[in-house]
């Protein structure tokens, strides 16, 4: 570059003014100088991207400084030649630079690669779903049209609503054209990436969920399963264990079913393999979720023990056990005390009537012409009936609560009553603690209790066959005949819930419906039925119950 120092400067202008060069440039210029402008400015906008131009223009236009500063630029400046200013003339000089050196061809060269450069890219956008890439697209609507398709055809094929679990993101890009996706790969890419959800219907009980349905229409179907069985009108069951009256097939009604739980049904978006049957949710809701609670029977246990130690309603108990006999519980014996809990428990009202029995009293009357000791029943009692009705509140069937809303009195029960003697007994019956006479002469050979084994009910009175037998009491004689073990029997009625028993014996010597006196004839000792020999087995039974004779002899 030592061509700009200055003394170069004035040697080149120099020559400039005392050759014919001036003259020539001057006289070309006026003509050109708007076509060389012109053709100047277009360099200039061509290569002003490059920062070598830039560069350039900074040096020619601190020449072009350089020049203007010289003594001869006076001479110069009164001519047009130079009017353009010093960028002008900077840009002729780099013009001629350039054109000496060659530039311009390698400028020219490196505009038309780059311009080549961005024709060959393109704007375009970037589609990830699922945070995966899925291509790239010219614009988002292609890929949102695709998606739609992909949505419709999984309608079609669940038939029910779908949605994207996630919508897809765009990203702008540069690329090459060649790189953008095919409607093809696009697709496939899209279907393989999305997570397609379907409109279903979760059942909620006290917020835990039963199940997920594909219509709203199955929720109602499963619960309306789990109360059918709750909602036949007859009721069959027993209304209160405690007085045992039952319902009669046609006379209850359910006035209302629901459930004890609160129910809620959630729309929701979920895969298509999560939604269930109801089959398959009927299934799970029947199972039992609660273990059942036991008892072990102990010793003096019964129902009400039980039942109040635990807090557990005494009829639930009952209910609860019904294969169990309360009156006959057994040590080691296993009782429920809880029911199974269910997912859904259902919750019925009822209304139901039944006949109630109405129990009757029993009146006295005072007899004197009777002994103390006996009794005789005038009238048989007779229970009176009531029509109840009443509301029942069943959980899974079972009884929790019962309200008796009305009970009308259909037939008034009929008092027993009863003699009983006020006379004292004769010398002969109240001697000792006995009021009975021996019924014969014998040897006691078996006594009253355990013998064998087993209880021996009365006592064993030997003697020879055909030795009279004597009624013990007055009374009536309400059995004769051969009966089991006994052989030839007689019983006879002494009232106030005593009877005698004359058993083995040979020879009956009354008939059953006669009254006989105290001491009288009545049969003959003999060996039938269950004997070793000759002998009168006599018993003393007070209600039914087996006592020691001896207690009642003199």
């Amino acid at each position: 570059m030592s061509f700009f120092r200055r003394p170069d400067l004035d040697k080149f202008f120099n020559k400039i003014l005392n050759s014919g060069f001036y003259a020539a440039i001057q006289t070309v210029w006026k003509s050109s100088i708007s076509k060389i402008s012109n053709i100047a400015r277009s360099i200039v906008h061509s290569l002003k991207k490059y920062s070598v131009w830039k560069k350039s223009i900074s040096k020619a236009s601190d020449i072009g400084r350089s020049v203007v500063k010289h003594p001869v630029w006076s001479r110069v400046f009164r001519t047009s030649f130079l009017s353009t200013g010093i960028r002008q003339l900077s840009v002729l000089l780099l013009l001629g630079l350039f054109l000496t050196t060659g530039m311009i061809g390698n400028i020219e060269e490196a505009t038309a690669e780059t311009e080549e450069t961005i024709a060959s890219v393109v704007t375009a956008h970037r589609v990830l779903l699922n945070g995966k890439e899925a291509g790239l697209v010219s614009a988002p609507a292609s890929a949102l049209c695709i998606m739609d398709e992909v949505l419709k055809d999984a309608e079609t094929l669940y038939g029910i609503e779908v949605s994207l679990k996630h919508k897809p993101v765009f990203e702008k890009v540069t690329v090459s054209p060649e790189q953008l996706s095919t409607k093809d790969e696009l697709e496939e890419a899209l279907r393989k990436y999305s997570e397609i959800l379907v409109k279903a219907y979760a059942l909620y009980a006290d917020d835990e969920e039963i199940g997920i349905f594909k219509t709203e229409e199955d929720t109602e179907k499963l619960l309306d399963q789990v109360k059918a069985p709750y909602m036949d009108d007859a009721v069959d069951a027993a209304v209160d264990a405690a007085a045992d009256d039952a319902v009669s097939d046609d006379a209850g009604s359910v006035e209302e079913v629901g459930f004890e739980e609160e129910i809620r049904v959630d729309t929701v978006y979920v895969p298509f393999a999560e939604i269930q049957s109801v089959e398959a949710v009927m299934a799970k809701v029947q199972e039992a979720q609660e273990t059942v609670e036991e008892y072990t029977i102990k010793k003096g246990d019964t129902f009400w023990s039980i039942a109040k130690a635990y807090q557990v309603n005494y009829m639930e108990l009952k209910e609860m056990n019904s294969d169990l006999d309360p009156d006959r519980l057994q040590l080691g014996q296993t009782i429920r005390l809880s029911y199974p809990k269910h997912l859904l428990n259902v919750v019925t009202s009822e209304i139901v009537e039944y006949e109630k029995s109405i129990p009757y009293q029993t009146e006295t009357q005072k007899d004197s012409s009777m002994y103390t000791y006996q009794t005789k029943v005038v009238r048989q009692g007779k229970e009176g009936t009531a029509m109840v009705k009443a509301r029942l509140i069943k959980v899974n069937g079972i009884q929790k609560e019962k309200e008796v809303l009305s009970e009308e009195v259909i037939k008034e029960p009929v008092n027993k009553i009863v003699k009983k003697g006020t006379k004292a007994a004769p010398a002969s019956v109240s001697r000792g603690s006995g009021r009975l006479t021996w019924p014969t002469k014998g040897r006691l050979t078996s006594r009253f209790g355990k013998r064998w084994g087993r209880l021996h009910k009365g006592i064993d009175l030997a003697n020879s066959k055909g030795t009279p037998i004597y009624a013990a009491e007055s009374g009536k004689v309400i059995f004769t005949g051969r009966q089991g073990g006994y052989g030839n029997l007689i019983q006879i009625d002494h009232g106030g819930g005593m009877v005698t028993y004359y058993a083995h014996l040979s020879k009956i010597a009354v008939s059953k419906g006669k009254s006989v006196s105290r001491g009288q004839l009545i049969g003959y000792m003999g060996s039938t039925g269950n004997s070793t020999g000759s002998h009168l087995h006599f018993e003393v039974r007070i209600n039914g119950n087996p006592k020691n004779p001896l207690s009642y002899l003199p």
